[in-house]
């Protein structure tokens, strides 16, 4: 497969999202796998930007993962044996040579959680799984990638970062003098996990080189993972915002049941709807669907919905949303939704107008 710098996206209701490119190298500032919303829709941080995978089988390691950096490198060059990356149902990846192959899958389950007669809550993670196929047994060896910044600028090396190490699990938060970052965790299903703190300096995005903006950024891995796997076997990780105090270990079925989840949401939203407009293909109606739905989200400030005015830059907007309405919701026929959207802007009009934006953080 040639470099393919085509890109992808996940988002979960809340403003949070996962995007990258198809060749799974990052070519944008705005490229990372959780980007997570901590006030809904805004105060979007980047917390993981990818895991650096290498599998070795019959003593041959071979790096899967794809970077550009700053010397006009390209290294590793793992997109060449990716051999195929389909959209749906969900992000799927399959690098392979004769005896082996491996397949990446990833979801980002939707992040509001309505509990009866209490506040919304948020819940801001995503899964991604490795799934192993060979005639020998492999070593996967996983690289969390990290930082914490605001989702419009590169990281630098300018903080450090505490580990917390449990069964399975880490929980990890950035920290500078006098302010604390983001605590957040990644757990996985099997494996061992050996703390080897350090810095990637000088990966570079060339699409902000294009566009004239920041193009460097160093990310810091606070140590790796090492999965042994048979043949069939597979492996789930999981980066979530927030430390539970539970002690419970990832299943090996909570991937399957956040895809399945996902599913059955989707179908309740537009379980009413029949197509009226012959002209569309089923299977292409159904993706206008999906895709419609991806940039409806929750505004916490005003507990109601509103709608990103485009990915991956911005946040909410009146004239867009007021623009798209018509189609988002009314072709849906989703009007609760519309009344809602209505609702989120015209509760702030004055003298006739409708405001344009919300400020990032509240007042």
């Amino acid at each position: 497969m040639s470099l393919d710098t085509r890109e992808w996206l996940l988002t979960n209701g809340l403003g949070s999202f996962a995007s990258g490119t198809v060749a799974d190298a990052r070519t944008r500032t705005y490229h990372g796998w959780l980007i997570a919303a901590l006030d809904p829709p805004s105060q979007r941080q980047l917390l993981l930007s990818h895991l650096e995978a290498s599998l070795e089988v019959a003593s041959s390691v071979v790096a899967l993962s794809t970077n550009f950096w700053g010397n006009g490198a390209v290294a590793p060059t793992g997109y060449k044996l990716l051999q195929s990356f389909a959209i749906e149902p969900i992000p799927t990846w399959i690098w392979g040579e004769d005896n082996w192959q491996l397949s990446r899958l990833m979801v980002m389950p939707y992040g509001l959680v309505k509990d009866q007669g209490e506040q919304p809550a948020f819940c801001n993670r995503i899964l991604i799984q490795y799934c192993y196929e060979g005639s020998d047994v492999a070593i996967l060896r996983l690289r969390p990638m990290i930082g914490e910044r605001d989702f419009h600028h590169q990281q630098a090396p300018d903080l450090q970062f505490s580990q917390l190490i449990g069964q399975q699990q880490i929980c990890l938060q950035a920290f500078r003098p006098g302010q604390v970052g983001t605590p957040w965790q990644l757990r996985w299903t099997q494996g061992n996990y050996q703390a080897d703190p350090m810095w990637y300096w000088d990966y570079s995005l060339p699409e902000e080189t294009l566009r004239g903006l920041g193009d460097r950024e160093d990310l810091y891995s606070p140590g790796y993972l090492t999965i042994t796997l048979q043949p069939r076997a597979s492996v789930t990780v999981e980066a979530r915002v927030g430390w539970s105090d539970s002690q419970l270990f990832l299943s090996s079925g909570e991937f399957e049941q956040a895809v399945q989840a996902e599913q059955e949401r989707l179908v309740r939203q537009f379980a009413h709807l029949t197509q009226t407009d012959n002209s569309v293909e089923p299977a292409i109606w159904q993706r206008l669907l999906r895709a419609g739905d991806q940039f409806i989200v929750y505004r916490a400030s005003i507990t109601g919905p509103t709608a990103i005015a485009g990915y991956p830059w911005f946040n909410d907007w009146g004239r867009d949303t007021l623009i798209a309405l018509p189609g988002l919701a009314l072709a849906t026929q989703r009007f609760h939704l519309a009344k809602g959207l209505l609702q989120t802007f015209g509760r702030y009009c004055r003298y006739g107008l409708i405001p344009n934006t919300y400020p990032d953080a509240r007042d």
